[in-house]
């Protein structure tokens, strides 16, 4: 694998950049807030909206993988949705987050990075599974999108074993996604009581 898109990579490089945004975003004001209060509130509601789903969306996600990434090919529940249920809602998250800015220009950038990267990451991956699995791989692929979900095929089994500590190791990962939409209202709330200064302003 292309260590440009090595997991290893994928976590240092999303800190830097999150934490390059933090700054960004707890300097920064919407717009939006003298503009148009109804559009304000309208990215507030979908903000909340993506990152609960994003959020519920990985918790299902890991379910199914937990203890068994990369062990076998997993192409039930959210897996015969579409092949990678997990990017597309940690997309849906971190977009939410994006929103919660309450602008256009954060959840627009967002989404051209991380379409841009993970389109490469997602390609890699897909060679190495179809090294691994060969015609059980490429007929799944035959029947589930890569990334847009698709209910045709849906199937999930009645029961589904699960390893406690691969699924709370995933919980840990997910109560981030929270804790940073926390943290975007607060610069919010703390820019309108004058603790931090406006530097930036964002449509």
């Amino acid at each position: 694998m292309n260590i440009l898109f090595s997991p290893r990579v994928r976590t240092v490089s999303s800190r830097v950049i999150g934490f390059t945004l933090a700054i960004i975003l707890a300097l920064s004001s919407s717009e939006w807030h003298f503009q148009s209060s109804f559009i304000e509130h309208i990215l507030w509601f979908f903000g909340w909206l993506f990152v609960g789903i994003g959020v519920m969306g990985r918790i299902w996600c890991s379910l199914y993988i937990s203890g068994f990434k990369n062990a076998k090919l997993v192409t039930e529940g959210p897996y015969s949705l579409c092949r990678n249920p997990l990017y597309l809602f940690s997309y849906l998250g971190g977009v939410g987050i994006m929103f919660l800015t309450e602008t256009f220009v954060f959840p627009i950038l967002f989404t051209i990075y991380f379409l841009g990267y993970y389109h490469y990451v997602m390609r890699q991956e897909e060679v190495f599974l179809s090294k691994k699995y060969g015609t059980r791989y490429s007929d799944y692929v035959s029947t589930t999108p890569r990334f847009l979900p698709s209910f045709k095929n849906f199937k999930e089994p009645d029961f589904y074993q699960v390893s406690p500590k691969h699924f709370r190791i995933f919980l840990g990962q997910v109560v981030w996604f929270i804790w940073v939409a926390a943290l975007v209202q607060l610069f919010e709330e703390l820019r309108l009581h004058g603790v931090l200064p406006s530097l930036f302003s964002w449509f």
